[in-house]
């Protein structure tokens, strides 16, 4: 039966916060509404605190997602869910009361938008704990395409997470669900090809709140992984294919290239042992195999895996790379 709004939620080792995140949902007033918990292999508690929510509210669904990740359990959501909107929740973050409705209400008086969002709150304690900004005026700005892809490209501090968006559900037809290859960083490759081609607004107001816990899977994953490393993935399997089958303005041409590059040099920089440094710039090479790599990159690379010291990179990143990108895109 369909529903207005399809709230989802992945879990994985969440039992803590599992009756949190259900009365975040509860404390919108929303009526017409389904959650999907779906978990991910939890090892802890969290299926049985689900199933005890699901013996008091039949609105509350649980569904199984075998294969790893966020992305996979994420999508396994979407397509269950029944609702005109979708609302993709972190099961340790939480909602500011009435942040959905004011979004619903922004969906429905513009037909012509696909999505949502708001402001988020990074803190290390719960919502009743964190002063809340008082900078929020309400309004709502809609920007055409490309401007918040091309905004959220060259400036990673500007992307405010999945919780901050409420979506259509005939959005995810159009632009394709979460990139199940990409193990970080894939809802960051999500919004900026949903910014890229899509009408969005922008709604002045706090959504929600991140949770900075020390167990959170994007928190371990930033201590453990430079990131050079981090965001590798996410530009040669999202934002190189798009690029390569569509009509991209110069501006994200410049952004791809430029940071294709840059990650190249630090991530050589990073790496110890000069086999490995070899092996390495080789694999790379393979994943822009698609495109022409300019020869100034490639020697400076070649450099920086002999010599892989800072300055050299900094040379490379300064002044080597936006010739090269300057010289590819003309």
């Amino acid at each position: 039966m369909r529903v207005k709004l399809s709230v989802v939620i992945p879990v994985y080792n969440g039992a803590d916060f599992i009756d949190k995140s259900y009365h975040s949902i509860l404390h919108q007033s929303i009526e017409d509404f389904e959650i999907l918990y779906v978990d991910n292999n939890s090892s802890d508690d969290s299926v049985l605190n689900i199933k005890h929510i699901l013996e008091m509210d039949s609105r509350v669904r649980l569904l199984h997602q075998a294969k790893q990740g966020a992305a996979p359990a994420r999508n396994m959501g979407i397509k269950a869910a029944q609702g005109e909107y979708i609302y993709v929740f972190d099961v340790d973050d939480e909602i500011y009361p009435e942040a959905l409705n004011s979004m619903m209400q922004v969906l429905d008086s513009y037909p012509d938008v696909s999505a949502v969002f708001g402001k988020m709150v990074k803190s290390y304690k719960g919502i009743a704990q964190t002063k809340k900004p008082t900078d929020e005026t309400g309004g709502v700005n809609i920007q055409e395409t490309p401007y918040w892809g091309l905004k959220w490209f060259s400036n990673l501090k500007t992307v405010v997470g999945p919780p901050a968006f409420l979506y259509r559900k005939t959005v995810f037809e159009t632009i394709g669900l979460y990139n199940e290859s990409i193990t970080n960083n894939e809802d960051t490759a999500l919004d900026i090809k949903l910014g890229m081609t899509q009408r969005i607004a922008f709604l002045d107001t706090y959504v929600y709140l991140y949770f900075k816990h020390s167990e959170s899977t994007i928190e371990q994953t930033k201590r453990e992984i430079p990131r050079a490393f981090m965001i590798w993935p996410r530009l040669v399997k999202e934002h190189l294919p798009f690029y390569l089958e569509n009509k991209t303005p110069k501006r994200f041409q410049e952004l791809l290239f430029s940071q294709l590059f840059q990650a190249m040099g630090r991530q050589l920089v990073y790496t110890t042992g000069i086999s490995t440094r070899v092996h390495l710039k080789r694999e790379l090479y393979l994943d822009l195999k698609s495109i022409s790599v300019p020869f100034a990159i490639r020697i400076y690379l070649t450099i920086l895996s002999i010599l892989p010291l800072e300055n050299l990179r900094k040379v490379y990143g300064y002044y080597i790379v936006p010739y090269a990108v300057k010289q590819l895109i003309k």
